[in-house]
């Protein structure tokens, strides 16, 4: 008789054993699945815990801020309007002028002779227009020689007159009350016409200039109010002057110009922030981190409602300032979500605690 070997045995015993742990397993699950729920899956889970903060809305000023520049009130470049050498430079940059102040005066060449000269021809075509008035008075004279002597006269009179203009354009005089910005030339210079010879500023009042978008185009008028802060770090209350009547083309903003004081004599053209208030709004501070958008890219805040779910209230942003932003859209008093907001979504039932009593 043929003996089974050993390794056959120990096969079969290892087979048998694999099959009795699976009938074992089935019958383990199909008497969980019939039996008596203890691991108590089937109750509801545990509701989500955020911690909120109670906001209540202020009363906030509304307004614009936009960057601008402070621009002199009035500027003007002085040019030569007639041609000579530079006899005397009487002025210096940043030196405070008076209106009709001498600050250049150019030589006077041969002007004064020039002068001389039309003064007696003058006096000589009135003498002549006289006797020609009698003689035309007598009979003695024809009309045609009257007007003759007539047009010498003007003539002559028109030679002085414009003699008198060249003499006068060799000094350049301050055009208003100002400060000297610069002076171009020097004793001994040739000034041409049109030549450049100083600039002149009047800083006081100051011009704050800035471009605002075109949405706040019927938010702002005429001798509203504004605060412009200048470069100094000093804050001034002006007034709007004016408000272009177009949009620039390319930036689709428009101009607006406030005016303001300077005693000081801040430089001109230099940085300035500008305010313009545009009146009150109800609204609520956060901190920009609470601020979320939803699938429609609206900017909005998740708060918690009277009967415990998730909101999404969408919001515009009025102001902002060191301490947050100052958001419109919300109720009068808003439990915003202020931790666990990134966990829940709108519509979910959650628990709620004040902000920093969890733990």
């Amino acid at each position: 008789m043929n003996r089974i070997p050993r390794n056959y045995w120990l096969a079969g015993a290892i087979a048998l054993a694999v099959v009795l742990w699976m009938l074992s397993g089935l019958l383990r699950d199909d008497g969980a699945t019939t039996g008596p729920d203890e691991s108590g899956a089937g109750e509801p889970a545990d509701a989500f815990t955020v911690e909120v903060t109670e906001i209540g809305a202020e009363r906030i000023e509304r307004r614009i801020v936009a960057q601008g520049q402070a621009k002199p009130e009035r500027a003007a470049t002085l040019r030569a309007r007639t041609d000579g050498q530079v006899e005397a430079v009487l002025v210096e940059s940043g030196q405070r002028v008076v209106q009709g102040e001498e600050l250049v005066r150019l030589d006077m060449d041969d002007r004064e002779a020039r002068l001389t000269e039309a003064r007696a021809i003058l006096r000589q075509r009135e003498r002549e227009h006289e006797a020609a008035r009698r003689l035309g008075e007598s009979g003695l004279q024809s009309e045609v020689r009257q007007d003759e002597a007539a047009a010498a006269l003007a003539s002559a009179q028109a030679a002085l007159r414009r003699i008198e203009l060249d003499i006068a354009r060799t000094r350049i005089v301050a055009p208003f009350d100002g400060i000297v910005d610069q002076v171009m030339v020097d004793v001994g210079d040739y000034a041409a016409v049109q030549g450049t010879i100083v600039t002149v500023v009047d800083n006081t009042p100051l011009i704050a200039e800035a471009w605002l978008s075109q949405r706040h185009f019927n938010a702002v008028e005429l001798g509203g109010e504004a605060r412009v802060t200048l470069v100094s770090g000093e804050t001034r209350a002006g007034r709007i002057i004016a408000i272009a009547p177009r949009a620039d083309e390319s930036s689709r903003t428009y101009r607006v110009e406030i005016e303001i004081d300077n005693p000081a004599g801040v430089p001109a053209n230099t940085s300035a922030e500008i305010v313009i208030p545009i009146g009150g709004v109800n609204a609520h501070r956060l901190s920009p981190a609470l601020l979320e958008l939803d699938d429609a890219g609206r900017l909005g805040v998740k708060l918690v409602s009277d009967d415990g779910r998730v909101e999404y209230l969408p919001v515009e942003i009025v102001r902002a300032d060191p301490q947050g932003v100052w958001v419109t859209g919300l109720p009068e008093r808003a439990r915003v979500i202020t931790t666990g907001g990134g966990f829940v979504s709108p519509g979910q039932s959650v628990d709620y605690v004040a902000a920093g009593a969890a733990g």
